[in-house]
């Protein structure tokens, strides 16, 4: 009998936070428990305090009582879902992260170590004591002859960094693992594409997977199953997906209007004769038509960066675009980015591979393809 032990994990991003209760056997993902939370939600406005002094001493007083409600809240919150905060491990990301893939020496953990921290600022072109740097040892390779290390650097915005401290301080937590999202992305597309069963044989194509969230969009490239390029984008999608009653009652009366005329101008047709199906259609093209509006600046930037890719591999760009994030169950993605990026693309993940989600998490199972850095981070070996 194989013991398959469960994990608590999570997803932060910014104020979002995803939690769940995950086990996992070889490829097999099996969900317990899942529960989402946007932090701005978790005070009703007439709780929230209102700042009536404007002064710099006043406005402090205000934004920390803000900050130790919002505490309360989440911990409370927490607390309902049954979370394990001294067993949960979380996945990081905010906007302004900068990543950079070096080649290094083959040196010891330790070596690595003190190398990184004396010379780390001359990979990077910003002052990097406003940054937290962390590092990951992608693969080994050899090259030249020589033995060298593919080393990730992650660095993340201090400011923000200490922000999330002080939250998880304040509720008693203190991770006990930290990962970053892009790379808990990577880490899952990488898995599933076979690169674990082969080590020997790297996966056969170049990926580009897009999280696509309400207010942002992260892109991460894979070559052959390693990481090549990270990169984020602010973005505006939040409620393209939900009908706007007054739009389709707008367009049942234009489409109407349009059918009481003849091409003499005379009316030969009533209102009613409008088949409902028509103005549900005109109202699904509107709204696809919106969301590829929406859509246009992840299109120019995801064609920029596989330029890029193109540029460092003879002319050959990602063989297929992997769509996953808070908004992957729009309609018609998998169409919008093929028409525009024209490369195969697909919601979800590899080889159509699916978590299985138990009863008491059901309410999650439609909504699979949007936990693609959470999944990456349950697969993670510690």
């Amino acid at each position: 009998m194989v013991f398959i032990k469960k994990k608590w994990v999570a997803v932060i991003n910014e104020n979002r936070w995803i939690v769940a209760k995950i086990s996992r056997h070889k490829k097999k993902l099996t969900v317990y428990h899942m529960a989402e939370l946007n932090r701005s939600e978790l005070i009703p406005a007439e709780d929230k305090p209102v700042a009536i002094v404007e002064n710099q001493d006043g406005t402090a007083v205000v934004e920390k009582a803000l900050g130790d409600l919002q505490a309360q809240a989440l911990k409370s919150w927490l607390k309902c879902n049954k979370v394990q905060l001294k067993k949960l491990g979380i996945t990081f990301s905010c906007s302004g992260v900068i990543t950079r893939m070096v080649t290094l020496p083959d040196l010891s953990n330790k070596d690595l170590e003190k190398l990184l921290t004396e010379q780390v600022d001359q990979y990077f072109t910003v002052n990097i004591s406003d940054y937290i740097v962390d590092y990951r040892i992608l693969e080994k390779v050899q090259e030249e002859g020589q033995k060298r290390l593919r080393v990730l650097l992650v660095a993340i915005p201090l400011l923000e960094w200490e922000k999330q401290w002080k939250l998880w301080d304040s509720i008693g937590f203190a991770p006990k693992v930290t990962d970053f999202s892009a790379e808990c992305l990577g880490r899952l597309y990488r898995y599933l594409s076979g690169w674990e069963e082969k080590k020997n044989q790297a996966p056969v194509l170049d990926l580009a997977i897009v999280d696509l969230g309400t207010d942002r969009v992260e892109f991460v490239l894979m070559e052959h199953g390693v990481f090549f390029l990270y990169s984020d984008m602010e973005i505006s999608l939040g409620g393209v997906n939900e009908p706007d009653e007054s739009e389709e009652l707008a367009l049942v009366s234009e489409l109407s209007e349009t059918a009481e005329l003849n091409e003499l101008g005379i009316s030969n047709e009533s209102i009613d004769s409008i088949e409902p199906n028509e103005s549900i259609d005109a109202s699904e093209t509107v709204a696809q038509n919106e969301l590829e509006e929406r859509l246009s600046p992840v299109f120019n930037t995801l064609t920029d960066f596989l330029n890029f890719f193109a540029s460092r591999h003879y002319g050959k760009s990602v063989d297929k675009i992997y769509i996953t994030g808070e908004c992957a169950d729009y309609k018609n993605l998998e169409e919008l980015f093929e028409k525009n990026m024209g490369i195969q693309s697909k919601v979800g993940f590899p080889e159509d591979w699916k978590p299985k989600f138990t009863s008491k998490s059901s309410n999650f199972a439609d909504r699979w393809m949007k936990y693609g850095s959470l999944f990456g981070l349950a697969t993670r070996e510690d």
